[in-house]
Formats: structure tokens, sequence, C-alpha cells
């Protein structure tokens, strides 16, 4: 009977240092579920974003004091975007504006508030300045356009309108409705 009782306070051991080491091992890491979390958003001050085409030539830049994309929005908020782009003729356009958007799912830049552009026209001459409240420039179509009013001073001319559409694709330029302006010969 000594021995039965020595094999079970033995058995009874084994046992037990068995349950004593599975309960102090770590267990293991489950996958956690991370769908219900918030999109973190993201910041960069002083950012520059360039695009390039398939020949790997930079198409357009886009540069902000500040490019913000709050938690769980995918609307790209910029503060003093400034936009370069060379149009197919070769032609260097600057615009700048007070703010700017990027929606998602687009290939547009909104830009808003004080929007300035600099360039050259088709048929060469001296550059053109565009004034408007509102521009959004198309990254696929490569156009621009805006429904507020807008002034362009170009070759010392000045033409005033509603709206405006310009491929730069096609190097043409479209004024929508109540065109203003005065041609004087030089």
């Amino acid at each position: 009977m000594a021995r039965w009782l020595i094999g079970v306070a033995l058995l009874a051991t084994v046992v037990g240092t068995i349950l004593a080491s599975r309960s102090m091992r770590p267990r293991e890491a489950t996958a956690a579920d991370r769908s219900d979390e918030v999109d973190p958003g993201y910041s960069a001050r002083d950012a520059r974003i360039i695009e390039t085409g398939d020949d790997g030539r930079p198409r357009y830049w886009l540069e902000a004091d500040l490019i913000e994309q709050p938690p769980d929005d995918l609307t790209v908020t910029l503060t003093r975007p400034a936009l370069r782009y060379f149009d197919a003729g070769g032609g260097a356009w600057r615009a700048r504006a007070l703010t700017g958007t990027v929606p998602p799912g687009r290939d547009v830049i909104e830009l808003n508030g004080d929007v300035q552009v600099d360039g050259a026209l088709p048929g060469g001459g001296a550059p053109a300045h565009i004034e408007t409240s509102h521009l959004a420039f198309d990254t696929a179509k490569e156009v621009a356009s805006t429904r507020a009013p807008v002034t362009i001073d170009w070759s010392g001319h000045r033409l005033a309108a509603r709206g405006l559409t310009a491929d730069l694709k096609a190097e043409t330029l479209r004024l929508e409705s109540n065109v203003h302006g005065r041609f004087v010969p030089q």
C-alpha cells in the first residue's frame, strides 16, 4: 500500500506541475479586430506632393503650409496651397489660394479664397494673370474650371466673366457668361 500511495503522490505532483506551468505560460496573442477603430488621419506641415506621368516626369506639384486628413474623413484639406503644372506645350502654370480640398475618390484639387493663377495662354504673348474665388483642377482630365466671377489680365488687356473652363491638354480657354473686356491697340 505504501507503493500505491507513493505512486498517487508522484502522479499528483506531475499533474500539478503540468497545470502550474500552463497557467504561468503567456497566452498566445489573438488577432486584434480593428474593424471598429477610427482612422487616425494625418497631418503634414510644409508638405509637397509630386504627381508624375507615365514617362516618370512630374505632371504637377502640390505644396501647402499644412495638409490634413481628419480621422474617419477621406477629404484632404490644404492650408495656403500652391499648385504648379506644366501643360502639353511646355507652358508653366502656378496657382495659389488661401485654402483647398481634395475630395475622396476624385482626381480634383479644389482651390478656394483669393485664387491667383499665372501662366502663358495659348498663342503666346505676355503671361496671363487670373483671379477668382474658387478653381477646381481635374488632374486626370487636365481641366481647370470655375463658375465664380473671374478676371483675366493678359498682354495689357483685362477681361471679366462669370465662369471659366481651361482645357490644358487642348490648350483652350472658354469664358462662360457675362464676358466684359476691352482690347486697346498697342
